[in-house]
């Protein structure tokens, strides 16, 4: 066996199963690296913030086994309520306590980077580490006991990560994803668990800046914020989300002028899930979250971040600033880089104005958000309201089955021109400054009930409105894959208008017929879509002109596989 190159060996070792493989482990040195490398045992590792968990972690890999690590999952937790009379005596979160979690977190981020920080310094004398990994950070879960408060599960405080710039760098981190936990939330009516804490958005540049070879980032979180569309008052005021909290951390999000100069691909979902965002009263006032300053910040940040980006994936609540600037004394932006774009925004506007308006005008239906004040932060002591719907809550699992009787209202689908064509035109402006790109999608999901009386009884269509392109020699937008025909290439340009029966003004479509012009020809094919999906069971079209979102969605996810969290 010694007489066996290693090559040879992997090839062996690579048509085995994995059962095979564990019988090769002890033939050789080289039937062991082999079998440990194809099982891909190695691959990815769990990490905690404890002591036994970071040295377990050093001893395994500071070797060979480097070679084989492809993704480190980081967990973090808080302290919880772990005492029956401590839970019941306060169902609010005091100022000390949201200072112990953040110092707990920052703690554990800070563990987090010394270990590979550490690590690092270990492989470097033994192996060439070009090849790097990919590091998953979850936000933050807190222990909670069955019966407490909702204030407790459906805490509106960020979880904020304190002196960023003491942090170690990590240059073995190619790929950074930062996520909330998934799960626990989905079920409140849980008699106990883990409950994830909201995360600053700040976090998330705070440390990509700290990865200076990172080329890959990606979020999944941001649509734990819409939740509070219940039937019951009560249940509104326990889990909404306060308005002053989540200002805050979308104005925290800056800095993206400092993000390392390899960057090149994002994958922001701040939505997550979707579904929450969506099933929302729309006939109810929204926050104005841009207040304080005359564009959003949020928006402008992400901006900043794009142009040194290929790639970028975005869910996400923004104005026309995430692809304009907003102040005429900025030098024209420019994506030299910007190879494909996906834009899924949602229909309310960060002012607290919305993108659409309901077909017919009324007066009942808020046109603008509420101005955010002191008042719209969560009290630091329980109020006498806060009593009140507690004692409500005796039997909570009944309470829970009655309270969550949603009361969605999706009255808004005719595209409002004064928030939208500013939105699109400052895309298309912005497109035409890309002079690599290829294609782009940028819509929205609408639920099937906003056009309800356009869809048979018996149909549950996911629809979306929405604008696609491609440059010439990309596939359609519009291909069920996986299938490859010449009939879905083209010389010309695209775009497919999945709008309805709406139309850009001549402005707007001059801007769109521009995008590609220079670098392509004049050559231009438009795909309109006025009947919108057809039914077999229904007479003609339905969805008012809207189309399958499915479209979208599969188009998203051939560039960007949907990640497990």
């Amino acid at each position: 066996m010694d007489a066996l190159s290693q090559e040879l060996i992997d090839l062996i070792s690579s048509h085995l199963e994995r059962t095979d493989l564990k019988n090769t482990l002890l033939v050789s040195r080289q039937f062991q690296y082999a079998a440990e490398q194809q099982s891909g045992i190695f691959s990815s590792v769990t990490l905690t913030a404890d002591e036994e968990s970071r040295d377990q972690f050093l001893a395994i890999y500071s070797t060979y086994r480097f070679r084989f690590l492809r993704e480190v999952m980081f967990g973090t937790t808080i302290g919880g309520l772990n005492d029956e009379d401590d839970a019941e005596e306060i169902c609010r979160d005091t100022q000390g306590e949201l200072r112990a979690m953040d110092v707990d977190f920052t703690n554990q981020i800070h563990r987090l980077c010394s270990t590979l920080n550490t690590f690092e310094k270990r492989i470097k004398h033994l192996f060439d580490y070009s090849k790097r990994i990919h590091l998953n950070v979850l936000a933050p879960t807190r222990k909670l006991l069955g019966y407490q408060c909702f204030h407790r599960e459906y805490c509106s405080w960020r979880v904020h990560l304190l002196s960023p710039s003491t942090l170690p760098d990590i240059a073995i981190v190619q790929s950074l994803g930062i996520f909330e936990p998934v799960g626990e939330m989905d079920d409140p009516s849980q008699a106990e668990g883990f409950f994830p804490r909201k995360l600053d958005y700040g976090v998330i540049l705070d440390l990509a800046i700290k990865c200076p070879n990172l080329e890959t980032l990606q979020c999944v979180v941001g649509g734990n914020e819409w939740v509070g569309s219940f039937s019951s008052q009560s249940m509104n005021e326990s889990c909404h989300d306060c308005p002053g909290p989540r200002r805050d951390s979308r104005h925290d999000f800056e800095n993206a002028v400092l993000l390392p100069p390899r960057l090149r691909e994002v994958k922001l979902g701040f939505l997550r899930q979707f579904s929450w965002a969506e099933d929302w009263d729309e006939r109810l006032v929204i926050p104005n979250l841009v207040q304080l300053a005359l564009f959003d910040p949020f928006s402008t940040s992400l901006r900043l971040l794009s142009y040194q980006l290929r790639r970028m994936n975005l869910h996400v609540i923004a104005d026309h600033t995430l692809f304009w600037p907003g102040d005429r004394s900025e030098a024209m932006p420019l994506w030299p880089n910007m190879e494909s774009m996906n834009i899924t925004f949602h229909i309310s506007h960060p002012s607290g104005s919305w993108y659409f308006q309901p077909p017919l005008p009324n007066t009942s239906i808020p046109t603008r958000g509420f101005e955010v004040t002191a008042e719209h932060y969560p009290p630091y002591a329980p109020t006498e309201r806060d009593i009140a719907n507690d004692d409500s809550r005796d039997t909570r699992d009944l309470a829970w089955m009655e309270d969550t009787n949603f009361t969605f209202c999706h009255v808004r689908a005719v595209p409002n021109k004064e928030v939208l064509i500013p939105f699109l035109s400052s895309f298309a402006r912005a497109a035409t400054r890309m002079p690599a790109l290829q294609d782009f999608a940028i819509w929205t999901h609408f639920d099937y009930s906003t056009v309800s009386k356009y869809v048979n009884e018996y149909s549950s269509y996911e629809l979306a409105w929405g604008i696609a392109y491609a440059m010439p020699g990309e596939q359609d937008f519009m291909v069920s894959p996986p299938r490859y025909r010449k009939s879905d290439y083209s010389a010309d340009r695209r775009f497919w208008w999945r709008v309805g029966t709406w139309r850009p003004d001549a402005e707007l479509h001059s801007f769109f017929e521009t995008i590609g012009r220079k670098e392509h020809g004049e050559g231009l094919t438009e795909f309109w879509n006025d009947d919108g999906i057809t039914d077999p069971k229904s007479d003609g079209g339905c969805g008012n002109g809207l189309d399958h979102s499915r479209w979208f969605t599969d188009w998203t996810n051939r560039r960007w596989p949907p990640s497990q969290y």
